[in-house]
């Protein structure tokens, strides 16, 4: 191959991609009555709301401020704010009707776009201490565990080499499987001007990859 760089194959399977599906709507009502949970204080009930989303929330933290230690603390705030909100501020009826998933998120979008203002000039560290052990429905790879590791991590490094809005919407649309409704609900916009920077994104990450000898199917 050009420039002795050996290519490799990344296969993308997506489901629903452009309208979303059933399932993240039955996977909202589900979270939106473990809000309800916490707020009546059920036995265990933060404790699932933990085991649900802090690695989801850690690792869209990461691939916005690209340093473990600041993902770490953003998630750590971000569910000290839920708790409080949840149990103290929001009464039942505003927590039966919240969408607990884009919430959550949003809340830590936005702890992570106010460090990243402090923090303009600093060096970001890659996400070298943490894998949840999925890439969500973003890619099917083939091959043996080794190849798809390194196809992972091939992967990895290609979309932080993302603009940090073009790795967000690629993280909460195929990573973690957001309807575009959600996605709207975290980041704001409208969905049909989500659909287009999700395009271009895509558009992007193709470039990346490239850039690091991976074929692709998208």
């Amino acid at each position: 191959m050009a420039n002795g760089m050996a290519r490799r194959r990344v296969v993308r399977t997506m489901k629903n991609s452009w309208t979303g599906g059933e399932a993240a709507r039955a996977l909202e009502t589900h979270e939106e009555n473990l809000a309800v949970a916490v707020h009546r204080h059920e036995p265990g009930a933060f404790e699932r709301l933990l085991e649900r989303f802090e690695a989801p929330l850690y690792g869209y933290a990461h691939g916005i401020l690209q340093n473990a230690f600041d993902a770490q603390e953003v998630v750590q705030d971000a569910m000290m704010r839920a708790h409080r909100a949840l149990t103290r501020q929001y009464d039942e009826a505003r927590c039966t009707a919240l969408a607990l998933r884009p919430w959550l998120f949003r809340t830590v979008r936005n702890l992570c776009l106010n460090k990243r203002r402090g923090k303009r000039h600093e060096l970001e560290q890659p996400l070298s201490d943490f894998d949840d052990g999925r890439m969500g429905p973003f890619v099917h790879l083939e091959g043996s565990d080794l190849e798809r590791k390194q196809e992972v991590e091939l992967l990895r490094r290609a979309i932080a080499l993302l603009p940090v809005d073009a790795r967000e919407l690629i993280m909460l649309r195929f990573m973690e499987e957001m309807s575009y409704g959600e996605i709207v609900k975290t980041i704001g916009g409208s969905e049909a001007s989500l659909r287009g920077k999700v395009f271009r994104s895509l558009k992007l990450l193709r470039e990346a990859l490239e850039k690091k000898g991976v074929a692709y199917a998208v």
